[in-house]
């Protein structure tokens, strides 16, 4: 059977047309617009349903149904519904119904919940989120601030000057919230492009264009911020200082630079180019230095074209709320009549409202769970509020219990108090609390007067209540079951009011009870007051006699104490005198130790003088502050004694083992000047105690600590911290044995090689040899010879004396010239060996031309670091100096046929090993081509990595030599000289 709800709307529905059922309907649109343009399909918003929700505004004027669509329908179930959401009422805000903005103020806390609710989202629109929300909650408090602001921002320059009133201070507070509003902006804009791929390829899909689409509001703000702001940093700079506005030019610039950005990633972008018309900023931002500028600037012009409304998709996922009865089934077609359509037609449409019933279904079961949860948060939150009012009530019941113990125990201190002065305190405490227990009863009092006032109102509202109802019997008579309903809800408000009234007679009764016993009690306490006032009268004679007599005793008693002060005085001053005389002749004492002869062979070491550094520090740092307490008080006289005495020994102690330090030191110069050092210090010592016994003011310790950590820097600069010099010399002279003998042997190797390859080679490999070790003897050769005429400078630059008497002294004095000679030698000796092994290898046909090449290029560089380290001391017109010139220059060439020979051989066995290609294919020699291609292709690869491991090899093995070497604390005349020499070589 049909139901009568599927019945087709033949007759029509019989609808009144009154004012609630409008108005029901217009909610209902709200709300299906709202639902609409705040989907959870990620899409770019649809206008209709925005201009819907701000025509909601103009007819309500304010905004209140749309927030109340939002508390309704929380935009917090995704990140894509919030980010619609934000999109949403930045358009509302900015077209909307001027008491949009004032309404909205309200809601800033739940804009903000929704930044924090997504702010730790890393994927998705979570950082956008937050980024549009501070941007929401910026725009909000600027016209909060400045509520003549319209929406748009759009103002023309004379309504500036108004807003501003033409004061300086006002255009300054309105360009720095301008700014922060457009510092927001360009956040979002960075946030928005960071989130799309590099290319912007993603911005004509729909996930694209919903990040994209809140752009468009941005860029009106932006350019009606800019030019506010350019007007009004140019009104600034005529009435302020340039220097006071450096922070808003440089916020300005910045800005600018990125606004501009801004402009042309969007203008590029297609999406934009049939939306809206950005404007384009000028190259340079405007000098504001120069007042004839504001001329010639521009205002950006923006241009939003009208946005077509795509297809809706997404209605038949949204419940439509609007109509509650299910959508009709349509009848079963007759299969006989041609014109209702094929069974095929019916079946799909069958299959559609099957399909758009179970949409519906999932989007109610959706709303069912939505409405769960909800209600499951209101009872937690109700839940609370009832656990606040249970602790809340606790706590009161404490209060009451704490007032009632105070009160008793005030009342035990009063009868206790009789005989007391505390007496009068109670008295006043007693008279405070009586005045709050006044002020209570006032506010009672008020509160009554108040609950008196509400129900008043109460009664004439009955009575304007009552005339409606006689209206309404007058002129609907068929509405008796609404006026029943209208009765009782007066008699429930009836009992209410009587109910109320009864509560507050209670209340006003209780109030003068208690004012009757506050009364009363203030009686008693006054005449209790006037009892202790006797007493105290009392009290106070008694007290007077004794504080004169208590005077007349005090001043006895300062006197004799003046004279014991005064002898002890000059007793305690007598203690510091001698004590001063005891260090000064101790001071005294070892400074005539310096000239005795017999204190001349006495030596200390550096180290045991410097253990005193940190105890005569602190003795001099304790001598200081007692002398500063003795200044003050003379009780401090014995801790100044006891300063005096150990600061005087521990003085002398380290000058004698200074004294001996200076002894020991290489450095004679350095040694005198530790002397002198001494002597002055010993001095300031002499004089700073002299003046303690004259009890001066002007004691400076600090200057006397400074001539002290003098002396211990000398001291420290008396340490030999050159090695040893029998190592040295023994170690330079092995060296050089050693290197000498490594050539020898490595000559006489190649010529024995030379002999075994010419008696089993012939040919090609016998050339290859002979070239091969021909050359490398004679570069042997010339090493070795180059090795005996360095030997013959060194020896030459001993005799002479340069930096010594004899070879000891002259490596102990020059110890690091004497590690660069060693580091050239050991060098030497290990490159003589590699190019010896590798010639050896490439003889045997196992070893590579190129390490003979590298060997060669090796002892090239040792040789001439060993030229060099000679050089350093050697006099510049010496023979034999010209003569290792002229070696090394041999070596340079020797190196060069070395390196020539070994390219040339490696030519000739590449030549000599070459395949016979006369029996390959053309398959087989194609294949063996692009072997050889991927092998050539390998091998510079691999050629280029061992040059950058090479590089890294010899930076690290530079790093180490200079450490181990010392080159870093090289003299800086010594590498001058080097460097100069070197240029000649």
């Amino acid at each position: 059977m049909t139901s009568i709800k599927k019945i087709p709307n033949v007759l029509g529905t019989r609808r009144s047309n009154t004012l609630d059922q409008e108005r029901e309907q217009f909610e209902k649109a709200q709300e299906a617009s709202f639902k609409k343009a705040t989907s959870d399909e990620e899409m770019p918003l649809k206008m209709k349903h925005v201009r819907n929700l701000i025509i909601g505004t103009f007819t309500d004027k304010n905004a209140d149904l749309f927030w109340r669509n939002v508390g309704t329908t929380p935009p917090i179930n995704t990140d894509v519904t919030a980010w619609k959401f934000c999109h949403c009422l930045h358009i509302m805000l900015r077209d909307g119904h001027p008491n949009a903005l004032r309404d909205s103020h309200r809601h800033i806390s739940r804009i903000k919940d929704t930044g924090q609710h997504f702010r730790h989202l890393t994927h998705g629109y979570g950082r956008l989120i937050k980024r549009y929300c501070e941007l929401l909650v910026a725009k909000l408090h600027f016209h909060q601030h400045y509520p003549r602001f319209p929406g748009t921002l759009s103002v023309t320059p004379e309504e500036l000057e108004a807003l501003a009133e033409n004061d300086a201070n006002n255009y300054f507070e309105l360009g720095v919230e301008m700014l922060e509003y457009l510092e927001c902006i360009l956040n979002l804009y960075e946030a928005v492009f960071s989130s799309l791929d590099p290319s912007r390829a993603n911005s004509m899909t729909r996930s694209g264009q919903c990040r994209l689409a809140p752009l468009i509001p941005c860029i009106q703000d932006s350019s009606c911020l800019y030019d506010c702001i350019v007007r009004i940093l140019f009104q600034l700079h005529k009435a302020l200082p340039t220097d006071m506005l450096t922070g808003h030019r440089t916020r300005f610039y910045k800005q600018f630079e990125i606004l501009k950005q801004f402009y042309n990633n969007t203008r590029n972008l297609q999406y934009f180019k049939g939306l809206i018309q950005v404007p384009a900023l000028p190259e340079d931002p405007p000098n504001f230095l120069v007042e004839a500028e504001l001329r010639s600037h521009e205002t950006p012009v923006v241009v939003v074209e009208e946005q077509p409304d795509m297809p809706d998709t997404s209605d038949m996922l949204l419940i439509d709320t609007s109509e509650t009865e299910p959508p009709p089934i349509p009848p079963h077609p007759n299969l006989n009549e041609s014109h209702n359509g094929s069974l095929v037609e019916v079946v799909a449409e069958r299959e559609s409202l099957i399909e758009a019933l179970h949409r519906e279904l999932e989007a109610m079961r959706a709303e069912v769970q939505h409405a769960r949860s909800e209600a499951t948060h209101n009872e937690d939150q109700m839940r609370l509020r009832v656990n606040d009012l249970e602790s809340t009530i606790a706590e009161l019941d404490s209060e009451l219990l704490a007032e009632r113990q105070s009160k008793e125990s005030i009342m035990a201190q009063v009868e206790a108090a009789a005989a007391s002065a505390e007496a009068v305190t109670l008295l006043a405490q007693e008279e405070t609390r009586r005045r709050s227990a006044e002020e209570k009863f006032v506010k009672m009092k008020d509160v009554y007067q108040k609950l008196r006032d509400e129900h008043i109102s109460l009664i004439r509202g009955k009575a304007e209540l009552d005339k409606q109802l006689t209206v309404e019997k007058e002129a609907h008579h068929a509405t008796q079951q609404e006026k029943d309903a209208a009765a009782s809800a007066l008699a429930k408000l009836q009992a209410q009011m009587t109910f109320e009234s009864q509560a507050h007679l209670t209340d006003t009764e209780l109030a003068r009870q208690e004012k009757e016993s506050l009364c009363s009690r203030l009686q008693s306490l006054t005449s209790e007051r006037e009892h202790m006032s006797g007493q105290i009268k009392m009290l106070e004679e008694n007290l007077s006699h004794l504080n004169n007599k208590m005077d007349s005793q005090a001043q006895q008693d300062a006197a004799k104490l003046m004279a014991v002060q005064n002898e002890w005085e000059v007793g305690t001053q007598q203690c510091v005198q001698g004590a001063v005389d005891g260090a000064v002749l101790v001071l005294t004492h070892t400074l005539s130790h310096f000239d005795h002869d017999a204190h001349t062979d006495i030596k200390c070491t550096p180290e045991y003088s410097l253990s005193y550094q940190n105890i005569v520090i602190e003795s001099l740092e304790g001598l200081a502050k007692a002398c500063e307490d003795y200044q003050i008080n003379f009780h401090a006289a014995p801790r100044l004694i006891t300063c005096i005495t150990t600061s005087s020994h521990q003085v002398a102690s380290f000058l004698l083992y200074a004294k001996a330090t200076s002894h020991a030191s290489p450095n004679i110069e350095i040694a005198e000047h530790l002397v002198c050092a001494l002597e002055e210090f010993a001095k300031s010592s002499v004089d700073t105690y002299k003046k303690l016994q004259r009890k001066e003011d002007s004691v400076d310790i600090s200057s006397l600590t400074e001539q002290f950590e003098r002396c211990c820097l000398l001291v420290s600069q008396c340490e030999d911290r050159s090695p040893g010099e029998e190592d040295v010399a023994l170690a330079v002279e092995r060296e050089m044995d050693k290197m000498e003998t490594a050539i020898k042997d490595a000559v006489e190797r190649f010529t024995a090689m030379l002999e075994n390859s010419r008696a089993k080679d012939t040919g090609t490999q016998l050339e290859v040899n002979e070239s091969i070790l021909g050359t490398c003897s004679d570069l042997m050769a010339a090493v070795r010879q180059l090795v005996r005429r360095g030997a013959e400078l060194q020896k030459e630059i001993v005799d002479s004396g340069r930096g010594g008497a004899s070879p000891k002294e002259f490596y102990k004095r020059n110890h690091r010239w004497s590690e660069g000679l060693l580091s050239g030698a050991k060098a030497v000796a290990i490159a003589c060996q590699a190019l010896m092994t590798a010639a050896d290898q490439v003889v045997s046909g196992k070893g590579k031309f190129e390490e003979v090449i590298v060997s060669s290029r090796e002892i090239a560089a040792s040789s001439m670091q060993l030229v060099m380290a000679s050089r350093v001391k050697a006099d510049r017109s010496s023979e034999k100096l010209r003569n290792l010139n002229a070696t090394a220059k041999t070596i340079s060439t020797l190196t060069g046929t070395v390196v020539a020979t070994a390219e040339n051989c490696r030519d000739k066995i590449a030549i000599a090993n070459t395949l016979d290609f006369s029996k390959l294919s053309l398959h087989h020699t194609k294949r063996m081509e692009m072997e050889t291609l991927v092998k050539v292709l390998e091998t510079e690869k691999h050629l280029e990595e061992e040059r950058s491991k090479l590089s890294e090899l010899r930076k690290h093995h530079y790093k180490l030599a200079g450490e181990i070497e010392g080159w870093d604390q090289e003299v800086g005349a010594t590498s001058e000289f080097g460097e100069q020499e070197m240029i000649d070589f």
